[in-house]
Order: structure tokens, then C-alpha cells, then sequence
């Protein structure tokens, strides 16, 4: 999916290509040709990693982990969780050395002796630390002396007593323990160390990530702030000249003791000059987003600044992975891509436990990858939009680091991630058996020799790393097998380095029970592409400017990079900053902001080489620059923001109204249904009531709470009308989906046409019974009970217009969907005006097809093809987006001429505009969007089988979408067998359920009988008017495709003469299995 800003004169509003889920060929096809191709007498391509064996490294390094009875996974739940990895110049040779972290053996230091050959001194060194429990490790120039130090992590438990240990460097090859002395001998459950200088005076401070004992796994309720206990809890500790003192409180840091803190990073997130900190925590416990305040201070801002997060959060990096100049965001978690796993494993959690964690004031978490996009300040406030599902990164099973790096130096950030565990406490046959009275009974009695049973039926599953490329389009693609990355094992913690100081970054490895693995990175003799390495030399006791940020200007495109190393999980990164250029043979400028804000410029850089810059040589910050500016760097004077095209009126409109949807859950009834239909509204409508000339607003209700209509005066201001709310209260049991200003009964006042919807009535019950209000011509309004014929389930639309070119106003009402019955197309209908504003049902007649057009979230009247005549264009969901054609009268359906035949999506919205000043009507169509778990394509669809299935007199709504080829069912065992008991013989296990698909589920006759929804294109898109009757459905560019488009406005905003388009969308309503659509 490729997209380019429009091209001025052009006559075009996009020029871009088509998205991979919509008319391409599948890759799978396109990959078995390239293979077909290989296979023809051509040597097989050398891949981009080559992985070094033990004795031709030196590392023979195994962090081992018996399954030991006395403790085990049964007593900690964190077990498994591996060890880490630390990369830095330990003796200032120019090579980078490795530090390995054992949980339960000896910690190693490995000295880099150059050609990828290693030296174990850990003993001469005096760092092996044989703690009884060791996590995280991180290298940095803790005391300023010029030599990096080492700080290891450990865990304090009842049984096994360990503490943190800060290994000062002695500068002679050898390090003495100084934990005490420098005041950071934490004993408790600390996962990894972070240091970093968040108070801006010029030393390093260290923020400690920890996590909680089993024990503590439950929270009745979110407690944010609970009291700092010893031992656990997240700590800050500040840099008072070399003793380190604890300003967790001062700082404004959470207490509490259920923190589950699995990584943690430090990045500059609103670009004020200042480091901020995102910590991912386990379980329930929210991630934090710790905004610095540049006083000393913090912001906890996570429910604010992201709209959900992963679940069970792991690693966490940070890197701008789109080259705007903003950091952005990626956490790990446990989502499977293999189906078996994925349905052997626990995962999401049901919709009512949902519920309860949003009631008790937790943030909504789902139980996949997060790629948070940072969309930067709005309005005031830091904004990120999550599209892991649309990066391709959200399902990389049991995962732990990741790491945004550029691997081939292709000049864009690829993202590798560790994944396994040794053994699987998420498994569904394990939950069961463990859950057994029996077993409950032997736990609470001690047997002992319990534990190695209970641990065997925990399964091990080796699982592959994950190298994704970046497409340089906010997609990425898996390419770790062609790398040689994608070896099956558990691994854990990751660094990437430049081993060999060659110009590419290799990648070092920390497994459970196998040997570290390093792998030698190929990119420069395989792919010829260019790069710069940056060495940080910075003033003072930051010897490394951990903070600053580097930004370089080549081809056209610019990259940024931040000193911070510790990232991804228990780990940390090569301190010199790496930048892939691709083809691009020289670099235009480079640009170094310090952490003090100083900065330098260096212009015309060479490429191929390492450069390194020292702080000293830095100029101050240009007058006038916010803090953390680029253009501190320059000597120009500051540029203007651009003004905003729009600016937030609302509070001087005194328009007092919120609407307040009732707690009504369609899931309740239909548990299957893939999303709510019962909070699809407010409906709202513009027009002038009472001939003032200014235009007035009506707002839509929920269900018992009535629609407002407010009259603007003169000031600008709205005041709600007394009298005419009190007409809206009689109907306060009709929930509001759409409305419209039209003159019915051709009076010259516009009168309200209301729609009733929602899925909580059914048939034709008084509550779904649409309104008709007659305008008086001041303002004042009256239900016309008479004026509409009845009407049967729950509507979506209204759209006036004079289909029959007598002069009067008809509707075309569109039902969303049947209650009870979701799947099943409910009836609209074409309602013709006498000419005094009553109306009568003449579908059947004059546009039969029309009844049955499906699940209709949408319509526009439009001439098309310029014949004189009003056509009909209709949207919904499982549908394909109709044209009816006007033929004398009658609307006969004419998708499959119109060239729209086979576009079977979830359509929202539709809106009619000129889009490329071509004198012709196009249209803009709002789908689901790109950024979801369900995938579609003209090859590989969605699909939704309905039927009754359990033979209990209910639908069951069987949804499925493709992996890997194969269409599997979205719903689980436990889901299917809930609602039809009869699979459970079928099915005893889980493992049995395994990857089942539909045709393994149900008899081939059940399936034959059953109605099948399909959804071929979930892009949302522009069709474009060719002319000669048809269109071409172009998909809008992928920042379009991040959240459903429920509303589009069409206007020349900025006054260029081009038509723009204002998008809005999306959608809450969704299970946990599919998580909310939030990043619009």
C-alpha cells in the first residue's frame, strides 16, 4: 500500500496504489512464482544473517533453567522470562563487548576481540554476580569517568534472597561492586534499570523498573497512586553528585504494589526537550506514560495520550518509524499467529470481565501488539493512534524484545522481536486440568510431587524471532526466514551492535536453555546500501549524551535517532547511533541536539563511516525555540506555526448537550455478533427552523433520553427551544440514528425527518416507529403521526430527494439491521410524497430490489450519468455498494454495470463530491478500515456463516477470516460450544479443537443451508465517476485506513480550489477478541 501526497494541477486527488488487501494478487501466489523462478538452475540468494556457532564466536553463554520442583514456574510466575543482554565499549578499544545475564547461573562478560571473536573475562573482571536471581542488565558511564558501567538486576525472593548490583569500572579491565556506596542497593523484584537524565543537570539518574510476586496477581480495583512498599513498586532514583537518592514520590511515580513491569523505555514523546518514559506493565495493570514537566516532575498520561494498549504488556521500544521527526511506540505481547496456538492458548478476555476491569478505572487493554503512531501535540495534548493491526506486527505469539532498528539499511526502521516460552501457563487443556477439585486439592496440601506433573502439562513449543522489514508505508513484512532469523527456540532479551564496526547492525541474542545466539549481519556485501554511524561524546558526567537526538537530511526524506540505549526487554543497545541511507550518496545536513539543548550542524556528510561528535563543540539554542526544537540547530530565525485550518468553538456556543448512550449490551443476547449495534448513534441536523437566516442544530438521543434542538442567535451563540424539547420528550424511548431538515409537505419550512434504531426493540414495536416533525415556521414543531406508514425493525438513514421529478421531496429510509437475527437483511424502503407531506411505501412498485438491499448503514441520491434523472447509491455492511439506476421512475439495481459488482464491504457512510474538478459526481465511501484483526480481499474474504446451528431456535453467527490461506472461525471452543453444547463430544479438549475450520465444525448440509455474508474490501475508498456510467473505487491513503469512517465532509477547507475531505469514525463497540477501533 503506497500513498503520495497530491500533486497540484494534476486534476487528481490521489495518486496511490491500490492496498494490499484490496485487487491485488495475493502474495502467497506472487511468492510460490518468485520460488518457482529460484528454483530454475538459479543458487539459492545468501541471507542477510548468518548465525555464529559458540566455538567460532567464543560465547558458549546459556542462561539454563532446570524444571525444578523446589522452584519452579508453580512459585514464580515469572520463571521463564529469560535474561538479558548489554552492549557497550567496556575497555574503549573501539569494539563492542557483551555482558549476559543468567536468571539462576553465573552472568558473563564477554570482551570483543575483534572479527567476531570473544573473550570470556567475567572473572577477571569481577562480574559474574552468582545472585540466586538475576532479570535485567544495562550498560552506562554511571559516575562520569569515561568507562561504561554495568548495573544487574535481581529479585529478591522468599527463597531466593539477591539484590541489585551497580559494577563501577575500574578502567583496568576490571569492576568492584559500588551498589551501596552509590545508594542503589534495591532488594526487591526488579526487572531492569534504566539511566537516563530526566532533571536536566547533567548526570545520569536511574528510573527501576519492578515487577510483583505471584501473590499479589489479584487487584480487586485500580489503585493509582497506593503506598510505596518495600520491595516493590517502581522507584526514581535522582543523581545528587555520584550518591543516588529515591525522588519516586517527589517525582510524581505510581506506588502501589501491583505493578507488573515488563519493560521500559525513554524517549522524548512530545518533543519539549525533555525525556519522557513509557513503562509496559503485565496483567490488568495499566502501561504508563510518564510525560516529563521539565520541573523535576511527572504526568502520569497514559488515558490520555493513547486510546488502548496492549494487555499483557512485555518489551517496549521507541523510534520514529515513519520519518515525520515524532518517536513512536511498539509493545509486545502474547497474540498467536498460529491458529492452533492461538486456540489452544488463553487470549482475550470475555466481554464482561472487559467491562468490570473499565468500571474498576482500568484503561481498555487487548490482548495483541501495540504500534502506537505519535500523531504529536493536538489541541494541547500528545496523541498516539495504535495500528499494529495495520503495520502487519499485532500477532508475534509469547513475545518479549522489540527492537526498531534498520537491519539492511534500506533507510527505514525494521522491527525485530524475540519470542518463546519454555513452557505455556496460558494453556487451555493445562487451565483445565489444573482447575480439577482433585489437583486444587493435592496443591493446597503441598504435594510436592505434583509440581513436575503439573509442569509437563504445560506445553513446549519452540517459536521463531520475528524480523519485520519495513515497507516505508507504516507496513511491515516478516521476512525472518529469508533472513535467517527465524530459527525455532526461546529467546528473550536482544541488543542489536556493529559487531565488527563493518556498517551494519548485527544482532546478539539471550535464549533459555540453548546458546546465546549472535548473528552476523550481511547487509553491506549483499545489498550495497550506505550508512553513517554517530559516536555521542558528551560534556560532564554524561559521557555518552544519553538524550540527545540526531537528525539527518538525505534524498529528500529526513531520519531522527535518540541516545537512549536501554530498550526493548531486560536489555540494552549499542550506544553509537546507526542510520541507513539506502541508495543516497551523501548526507545534506546532520543536526545534533544535546541534552542541555545546545546543538551543532554539520552539512555536506560523508557516508560509510563512523562520525563522532562532542558536545563542546556545540552552539546554544537558537532565541525564541520551544524547548526539544529541530531548528535549535539553526542559525534562521524560528518559522511561524502554520495556522490551524480549524479551531475548537465549543465552549462559547453554549450548546449544553452530551449524549448519554444507556448501558445496553447486544453481545448479552447475540454473543457472536462481531460488533454492537446499539450505539451507532447520535443523529444531528443542520438547517434554519425559523427563517432567521442562521442555521440551527438538532441533536439525536439515546434510548430515554431525548434529541435538543438549538436555535442560534444573533451572537453566535444556541439556546435550546422550551417548547420543542418538550415535543421531543414524548419520544424519549426511540433511540436516534439519523435526521434531516427537508420540507416535506412544501410549505418552504424545513420540517425533521427522525430515524429510529438501535437493537434492543424488534419489529415493528412503537420504539423503531420513525418521526416526522412539522415545522410551524417559527421554530415550533408537532409529531405528524399520520404522515409515515409503519415501518418494521431498526433504521439507519434518510435521504430526501425527488426521485419522480414531480416537485416533491421522497425518502428513501434505509433499516440497518433485523433484532435477534443479526445477519439477516431487514426491509427499506422507498417512500413517495403526496405533495403535503405524507408519504407512502412504494418499494415493492417502483424499486423491488431496493427492499431487500441489505444491512444499510448509508444512502446518497446522485445523477450519475447525467441523464436528468436522481439515482440511488446505497451502503451497508456485508454488502456490496449499490447503484440504483433511475429507469423512468423505478430504481433497478445496476451495481454489476456500474463497475462496483464483487465490493462487498463494511460500508458506513457515503458522500457525494466532485473530487477531481472533472464536472462529474464521485463518491466517498467509509469502510472498516485497515487497522483491524479482520483482513478481507476479493481472494481471501470474510465471511459470516448464519444459521441455527445449536437447532435451538436461535441464529448463530459463525465468523471467519483468512491466515495464512486458510479460513479459520474467529470464535473459539468455549465460544461455539456455550451457545451449541452438542460440539463438546466432538471436541473434548482444546487441543482437539485445535485450527478446526467451519467445514471441519459443521456438516457440509448445515453450511449449504446456511446464509453467508461476505466482505471482499475493508479499505475505506473513493469511486470514482468515469463518465460512461461506471466507477473506479480507488482506496483512500493509509492514514484513512487507521479507524472505520463513519462521516466525511467534502470542502475546499484550505482554499486552494481543491476539494479536501474532513474523515471521522471510530467505533468502541467491538469484543476484546477484535479490540475497539480508536486511532481516528
Amino acid at each position: 500500500m503506497g500513498t503520495r501526497k497530491s500533486e497540484r494541477g494534476t486534476g487528481r486527488l490521489f495518486r496511490i496504489a491500490v492496498p494490499r488487501s484490496a485487487f491485488r494478487v495475493p502474495r502467497s501466489i506472487l511468492l510460490l512464482a518468485a520460488l518457482a523462478l529460484a528454483a530454475c538452475g538459479r543458487a539459492r540468494e545468501p541471507r542477510l544473517f548468518e548465525r555464529l556457532p559458540p566455538e567460532r564466536s567464543g560465547v558458549p553463554f546459556v542462561n539454563r533453567l532446570p524444571d525444578d520442583t523446589a522452584f519452579s514456574i508453580l512459585d514464580y510466575m515469572y520463571y521463564y522470562d529469560g535474561g538479558g543482554v548489554a552492549v557497550a565499549d567496556v575497555n574503549n578499544d573501539g569494539l563492542p563487548d557483551l555482558y549476559f545475564t543468567s536468571n539462576l547461573g553465573s552472568n558473563r562478560l564477554y570482551l570483543n576481540k575483534g572479527n567476531y571473536r570473544f573473550e570470556d573475562i567475567t572473572e577477571r573482571a569481577g562480574v559474574a554476580d552468582s545472585g540466586p536471581w538475576k532479570t535485567g542488565v544495562t550498560m552506562a558511564d554511571v559516575n562520569g569517568d569515561g568507562y561504561v558501567d554495568i548495573y544487574v538486576s535481581a529479585v529478591d525472593f522468599p527463597t531466593l534472597h539477591g539484590h541489585n548490583v551497580l559494577y563501577i569500572n575500574n578502567g583496568d579491565g576490571t569492576f568492584t561492586d559500588r551498589t551501596q556506596e552509590y545508594g542503589l542497593d534495591f532488594a526487591g523484584f526488579s526487572t531492569q534499570a534504566l539511566f537516563f537524565d530526566y532533571d536536566g543537570d547533567g548526570d545520569l539518574d536511574m528510573y527501576l523498573l519492578t515487577h510483583s510476586p505471584h501473590p499479589e496477581r489479584a487487584s480487586p480495583s485500580h489503585v493509582t497512586h497506593g503506598p510505596r512498599l518495600p520491595g516493590v513498586g517502581d522507584r526514581l532514583y535522582r543523581n545528587d553528585g555520584g550518591h543516588f537518592v529515591d525522588a519516586s514520590e517527589r517525582a510524581g511515580l505510581y506506588g502501589g504494589a501491583a505493578r507488573y513491569g515488563l519493560g521500559v523505555v525513554a524517549s522524548d514523546l512530545n518533543l519539549d526537550g525533555c525525556p519522557d518514559l513509557y513503562v509496559a506493565n503485565d496483567f490488568q495493570e495499566d502501561d504508563f506514560v510518564y510525560l516529563n514537566n521539565c520541573d523535576g516532575t511527572f504526568t502520569q498520561s497514559g488515558a490520555t495520550v493513547l486510546g488502548h494498549t496492549s494487555h499483557a504488556s512485555m518489551g517496549v521500544d521507541a523510534a520514529d518509524v515513519n520519518d515525520d521527526g515524532r518517536p513512536d511506540l511498539v509493545v509486545l505481547d502474547m497474540l498467536p499467529d498460529d491458529e492452533k496456538i492461538l486456540k489452544t492458548s488463553a487470549n482475550a478476555e470475555s466481554f464482561d470481565v472487559y467491562l468490570e476491569k473499565l468500571a474498576a478505572g482500568y484503561h481498555p487493554q487487548y490482548a495483541h501488539n501495540t504500534l502506537q503512531l505519535n500523531r504529536g501535540v493536538v489541541a494541547g495534548a500528545l496523541r498516539f493512534s495504535e495500528i499494529g493491526y495495520l503495520a502487519g506486527v499485532s500477532a508475534t505469539d509469547w513475545s518479549w524484545a522489540p527492537l526498531l532498528a534498520d537491519l539492511d539499511n534500506d533507510g527505514y526502521k525494521d522491527l525485530f522481536v524475540t519470542t518463546g516460552i519454555y513452557h505455556r501457563p496460558n494453556d487451555l487443556d493445562y487451565f483445565t486440568y489444573v482447575s480439577d477439585p482433585v489437583v486444587q486439592a493435592s496443591l493446597r496440601q503441598g504435594t510436592r510431587g505434583l509440581a513436575r506433573a503439573l509442569i509437563r502439562k504445560m506445553p513446549q513449543v519452540p517459536t521463531p524471532n520475528y524480523a519485520y522489514r519495513n515497507n516505508g508505508h507504516l507496513t511491515f513484512t516478516n521476512e525472518a526466514r529469508a533472513w535467517g532469523l527465524g530459527e525455532p527456540g526461546f529467546s528473550s532479551g536482544a541488543a542489536y551492535v556493529d559487531l565488527n564496526n563493518s556498517g551494519a547492525l548485527d544482532l546478539v541474542v539471550n535464549k533459555l536453555n540453548a546458546p546465546a545466539a549472535i548473528y552476523r549481519n550481511r547487509a553491506r556485501e549483499l545489498t550495497g546500501n550506505h550508512y553513517l554511524q554517530v559516536v555521542l561524546r558528551g560534556s560532564g558526567a554524561n559521557t555518552a549524551g544519553i538524550g540527545a537526538k540526531v537528525i539527518i537530511k538525505h534524498g529528500g526524506t529526513e531520519q531522527m535517532l535518540e541516545q537512549f540505549p536501554t530498550r526493548g526487554f531486560q536489555s540494552s543497545v549499542d550506544p553509537r547511533l546507526h542510520f541507513g541511507l539506502g541508495s543516497s550518496t551523501r548526507i545534506d545536513s546532520l543536526i545534533v541536539v544535546w541534552p542541555d539543548r545546545r546543538a551543532q550542524v554539520l552539512t555536506d556528510v560523508a557516508l560509510d563511516r563512523s562520525i563522532t561528535l562532542s558536545q563542546q563543540d556545540a552552539m546554544g539554542p537558537s532565541p525564541g525555540l520551544r524547548p526539544g526544537s529541530v531548528r535549535h540547530a539553526s542559525s534562521l530565525p524560528p518559522l511561524p506555526p502554520p495556522p490551524p485550518k480549524f479551531t475548537d468553538v465549543t465552549d462559547r456556543l453554549r450548546i449544553d448537550f452530551k449524549h448519554d448512550e444507556n448501558a445496553f449490551y447486544d453481545f448479552h443476547r447475540e454473543p457472536l455478533m462481531p460488533h454492537l449495534l446499539s450505539a451507532e448513534g447520535p443523529a444531528l441536523a443542520v438547517g434554519d427552523v425559523d427563517g432567521d437566516g442562521l442555521d440551527d442544530i438538532y441533536v439525536g438521543g439515546a434510548k430515554w433520553q431525548a434529541g435538543r434542538l438549538f436555535l442560534q442567535q444573533r451572537d453566535g451563540t444556541f439556546r435550546p427551544s422550551a417548547s420543542v424539547d418538550r415535543v421531543f420528550q414524548a419520544d424519549r424511548l426511540s433511540e436516534d440514528l439519523d435526521a434531516v431538515f427537508f420540507d416535506a409537505n412544501g410549505d418552504g419550512r424545513p420540517d425533521l425527518y427522525v430515524v429510529s434504531g438501535g437493537n434492543e426493540f424488534w419489529g415493528d414495536d412503537p420504539a423503531l416507529q420513525d418521526r416526522l416533525y412539522v415545522n410551524d415556521g417559527r421554530g415550533r414543531f408537532h409529531r405528524d403521526t399520520l404522515a409515515l406508514p409503519r415501518l418494521s425493525e431498526s433504521g439507519s438513514c434518510v435521504v430526501p430527494g425527488d426521485f419522480n421529478g414531480d416537485g416533491h421531496l421522497d425518502l428513501f429510509v434505509g433499516r440497518r439491521a433485523v433484532a435477534r437475527r443479526y445477519g439477516m437483511a431487514p426491509r427499506s424502503y422507498l417512500l413517495e410524497n403526496d405533495g403535503n407531506g405524507h408519504f407512502r411505501d412504494v418499494t415493492l412498485e417502483k424499486a423491488p430490489a431496493l427492499a431487500e438491499a441489505g444491512m444499510v448503514t448509508s444512502a446518497a441520491w446522485i445523477d450519475y450519468d447525467h441523464d436528468g434523472r436522481l439515482d440511488l447509491i446505497v451502503t451497508g455492511e456485508w454488502m456490496p455498494v449499490r447503484v440504483f439506476h433511475n429507469e423512468s421512475g423505478r430504481l433497478v439495481d445496476r451495481t454489476r454495470e456500474a463497475g462496483l459488482a464483487g465490493t462487498e464491504g463494511w460500508w458506513s457512510s457515503v458522500t457525494v463530491a466532485d473530487l477531481n474538478g472533472d464536472g462529474r459526481p464521485d463518491l466517498v465511501l467509509g469502510n472498516l478500515g485497515l487497522n483491524s484483526y479482520l483482513r478481507a480481499s476479493p481472494a481471501e474474504p470474510a465471511r459470516m456463516y448464519v444459521a441455527d446451528f445449536g437447532h435451538n431456535g436461535t441464529l448463530e453467527q459463525v465468523l471467519t477470516v483468512y491466515k495464512q490461506g486458510v479460513s479459520y472461525p474467529v470464535a473459539g471452543r468455549d465460544e461455539l460450544l456455550g451457545l451449541i453444547p452438542p460440539l463438546r463430544s466432538r471436541y473434548p479438549s482444546y487441543a482437539s479443537f485445535g485450527a478446526a475450520r467451519v467445514e471441519d465444525i459443521f456438516p457440509a448440509a448445515e453450511l449449504a443451508q446456511a446464509t453467508v455474508r461476505q466482505a471482499r474490501v475493508f479499505a475505506s475508498s473513493v469511486a470514482l465517476n468515469n463518465g460512461n456510467g461506471t466507477f473506479t473505487l480507488v482506496p483512500l491513503p493509509v492514514e484513512a485506513q487507521f479507524a472505520p469512517i463513519r462521516a466525511a465532509l467534502a470542502e475546499d477547507f484550505d482554499g486552494d480550489g481543491r476539494t479536501d475531505l474532513l474523515v471521522a469514525g471510530n467505533d468502541y463497540g467491538f469484543p476484546p477478541v477484535l479490540g475497539r477501533q480508536d486511532a481516528g
